[in-house]
């Protein structure tokens, strides 16, 4: 388990998968999206059922980055507990921050929503499931009781407020759980699953068909430049000329951006998948200090298991700097971000041992790492992010990326065609209040990495 030579790509990346043209020279266009992960295919798709045409630019191939090395979970709500959510507010809504955090959670539930639609729509096949998410306190971590009252606050607290959640008591988390360390936990039965890969492939291939979508995969942006009233993106292939850009790199955002590097903090997840196993390891996703895991459904009925984790939030060996001491792109960031290591993966087998000794001895089949981009307040960035250079976007989604990627999808195409749409209408001011480019808290204080 060791061995990670032989590892390093994703399981929901281990499939066939179409390869689109590069850039084949220079050219212009109305709207260029730099990314090609679920949130850019998504724009793309919203700007071209509004009639306006965009030109997708991804360095590697549709779904590389982030969209492919995930948990495959798709989260209502965002990665805070709903009291802790209602307290972060108080400074920025007063109160009305309990109001702002319920509306935050029924955002999430219409981007569910909206995926679905879009899914149906597409025909994309991507082993779609709701079996809903669990949270678990764990008597071997240090603060067990007061997360554990944590979560029975937060089941009543939501109840009260009309939200799918439900408190597990010890006998109901271990049961779910399969482990006897769990005393209690939160379940949110919203929740979902899905095949990352099979997503963003059959989305790249459903959207490409519009005769608005142009899409060009290992076409790596090399530099955004003014050029008088529009922009000039020099790639590895020609040059494209555009009005507007929307950079959609989530992590690598503040490459071109730099002045959003205080707000996003890379950090580097790591997970692996079991081979096939003869029982079914758990139903649904769950979460827990140190680990979080999924089941994986195979066609002949078999089931793999997903685990993840293995870090704190501020272990310093999975924190990337965007920029070396010279002010130059870190060469670790791409180089050793997007790979798993072996004092990471040390960690994340000693909690899969603790977690589920049954399957101690089970073939590990892939390992993988990937960048996130989280923000300090742990909601993403989403609007314009250079007006000099009429770059806008979404970035720091803090690992709930497909929890945001269409209601800010949508957002951003209605703002580029004049419209208030539906989420303007209803849910603008918590863009503009608690996603804003340039909030204050957003930004990170200081903090160590060993890759420095």
């Amino acid at each position: 388990m060791n061995d990670l030579e032989k590892f390093g790509q994703p399981f929901w990346l281990d499939l066939k998968r179409p390869y689109f043209p590069k850039l084949g020279g220079d050219i212009n266009a109305d709207i260029v999206i730099i990314g090609a992960g679920i949130s850019g295919l998504k724009l793309a798709h919203a700007l071209a059922k509004r009639g306006i045409s965009s030109v997708i630019l991804e360095g590697a191939q549709a779904g590389e980055g982030a969209s492919g090395r995930n948990q495959g979970s798709i989260n209502v709500g965002p990665n805070t507990l709903y009291a802790e959510t209602i307290e972060a507010l108080r400074s920025t809504c007063g109160a009305h921050a309990q109001r702002y955090a319920h509306r935050l959670w029924q955002l999430g539930s219409l981007n569910l929503e909206l995926m679905e639609a879009q899914m149906d729509e597409l025909g994309i096949n991507c082993d779609f499931q709701k079996e809903g998410f669990h949270m678990l306190a764990r008597r071997d971590v240090e603060g067990w009781e007061m997360l554990l009252s944590g979560y029975k606050l937060d089941a009543q607290l939501m109840q009260k407020d009309g939200l799918k959640a439900e408190w597990m008591d010890e006998s109901s988390a271990i049961s779910r759980g399969g482990n006897s360390l769990y005393a209690g936990g939160l379940f949110y039965p919203k929740d979902s699953q899905f095949h990352s890969g099979k997503f963003a492939i059959g989305l790249a291939q459903g959207i490409t068909r519009s005769r608005h979508i142009r899409l060009f995969e290992n076409t790596r942006v090399l530099r955004i430049e003014q050029a008088g009233t529009s922009v000039n993106i020099v790639t590895t292939y020609g040059n494209v000329t555009a009005q507007h850009v929307f950079l959609l790199t989530n992590a690598l955002v503040p490459q071109h951006v730099p002045a959003l590097a205080p707000a996003m903090r890379a950090e580097r997840g790591q997970v692996f998948v079991t081979e096939p196993l003869p029982q079914r390891p758990c139903r649904g996703s769950f979460g827990t200090a140190m680990a979080w895991w999924r089941e994986i459904p195979e066609e002949d009925g078999r089931y793999r298991l997903l685990f993840g984790g293995g870090r704190v939030r501020d272990e310093p060996d999975s924190l990337f700097r965007q920029f070396d001491k010279q002010g130059n792109p870190h060469p670790k960031l791409e180089s050793e971000g997007f790979s798993p290591s072996v004092m990471h993966q040390r960690r994340l087998d000693l909690e899969f041992k603790k977690l589920f000794p049954s399957l101690a001895s089970a073939r590990i089949s892939h390992r993988w790492g990937g960048l996130q981009s989280f923000t300090a307040d742990r909601l993403p960035l989403v609007g314009t992010f250079d007006p000099t250079r009429n770059i806008h976007g979404m970035a720091g989604f803090s690992g709930r990326g497909n929890s945001y990627s269409n209601i800010g999808a949508e957002f951003l195409a209605d703002r580029v065609a004049g419209n208030k749409g539906m989420i303007e209408q209803q849910y603008g001011d918590l863009f503009e209040k608690l996603m804003a480019v340039n909030r204050i808290s957003a930004k990170w204080s200081s903090w160590e990495s060993s890759n420095d």
